[in-house]
Parts: structure tokens; sequence; C-alpha cells
């Protein structure tokens, strides 16, 4: 019977471990999961190349540290504040500092103007609405103000309609050159008017047609 139990207990023991070994993950989800480093290098030899990469990180730590500029080099560029307190004040007086910038920050709430002359001076618009909803509202009110706007031009008379109550000239040019046009008509007036003058009779021949009289 012990022979038998051993049997069983070893069969028990494979299939125990056989479905273990099916139901494992596969490399790249350990790789994913930080439990296996994403290396080709043998488990062996990769204590030695983590030793390695730290080595070269912190001589790239060191390169940087050496290439930062110094300390008056930051404070004249106003990269950072001449400070003369000792480092065990320093958080003493970082708290300082904020509490004068919270005294200054109360200061400008109490002097700033009220929120209706604000809307007064056009700088707030005078709404009931939350701010989270005022640009809901902007967009709303501009949906409006094009649907008015197209219902207008929709509405506006024809062309043809203007041209005919002299609104508009009846003339296929852009807007842009209407006023060349009218300069250029002007023009044409002027000449056809002083070729007229040109053209009319000297006042001898109005006296010999007895048109006009001649008088002193």
């Amino acid at each position: 019977l012990q022979a038998n139990a051993l049997e069983l207990d070893f069969a028990h023991r494979s299939d125990s471990l056989r479905h273990r070994l099916e139901g494992r993950l596969d490399r790249q989800t350990l790789v994913d999961t930080h439990i296996l480093r994403d290396t080709n290098v043998a488990p062996a030899l990769q204590a030695q190349e983590q030793a390695l990469q730290r080595a070269q990180l912190k001589d790239a730590l060191e390169h940087k540290l050496e290439q930062r500029p110094a300390l008056d080099d930051l404070v004249q560029h106003n990269i950072l504040k001449p400070v003369k307190v000792a480092p065990a004040l320093q958080a003493q007086a970082l708290s300082l500092r904020k509490a004068q910038l919270t005294d200054t920050l109360e200061h400008k709430l109490e002097q700033r103007p009220a929120k209706s002359d604000l809307v007064q001076c056009n700088i707030l618009k005078d709404s009931k609405v939350a701010p989270a909803l005022q640009a809901k509202q902007l967009e709303l009110h501009k949906a409006q103000l094009s649907d008015n706007l197209e219902r207008k031009l929709e509405h506006r008379p024809a062309k043809d309609e203007l041209v005919q109550q002299n609104i508009l000239k009846d003339t296929d040019a852009a807007p842009a050159l209407h006023a060349a046009i009218k300069d250029l008509e002007r023009a044409k007036v002027c000449d056809q008017l002083a070729h007229k003058i040109e053209q009319r009779p000297s006042p001898e021949e109005l006296m010999g047609r007895h048109i006009l009289t001649g008088s002193s």
C-alpha cells in the first residue's frame, strides 16, 4: 500500500506542477510588470550589468553637477535670490516669506474694486450665471446672433431692387473698385463737358447769327 500511496502522491504533484506551468505568465508579461528585466544578458551576468548601469548613471550625474552654473551666476541671472540665512533657519525664513505673501494677497483682495464697478467698466459681464457656465452662455449668445444674421440675410432685398432704388449701382465690378469706377465716370463727364465747351461757337458767330446782340 505504501508504494501505491507514493505513486498517487507523485501523480498529484505532477498534475499540480503541470497545471501551474500551463497557467504561468509569459516572459513579456513578466517584463511589463517589472518582475523580469528587459535584457538579453544571461541571468548570471545581470547583477554585473546592473552595477555597470548604476556606475554609468553616477558618472553622468557627477558630470552634470560639474557643469551646473555656480550659485553666484544663478543669483546674477535672477534665477535664485541671494539668501544669507543659515541653512538651519531657511525653513523659518520660508515660512515668514509665505506669511508676507499671504498678507500681500489679502491686502490686494481688500483693495480690489467691487463687481458692480467692474461691470460698469465692461471688465466683467453682468451675468448671474455661474462662472463655470459662462462659456456655454457665450456660445449660446453667439449662436443666437448667428441665427439673427442668417435671418436678416434671408430677408434682405435682392440686388435688382437695390439698383432700381439707386441704392446700388448696376455694375459687375467688385465693391472695392466702385470708387475707382465712379472717379473714371466723373473724368469722362468732365472730358465731354470740356469737349462741348471747345466746340461751342464764339460770341462773334453768335452775334452774326443774331443769337447774341452786341452790347458793351
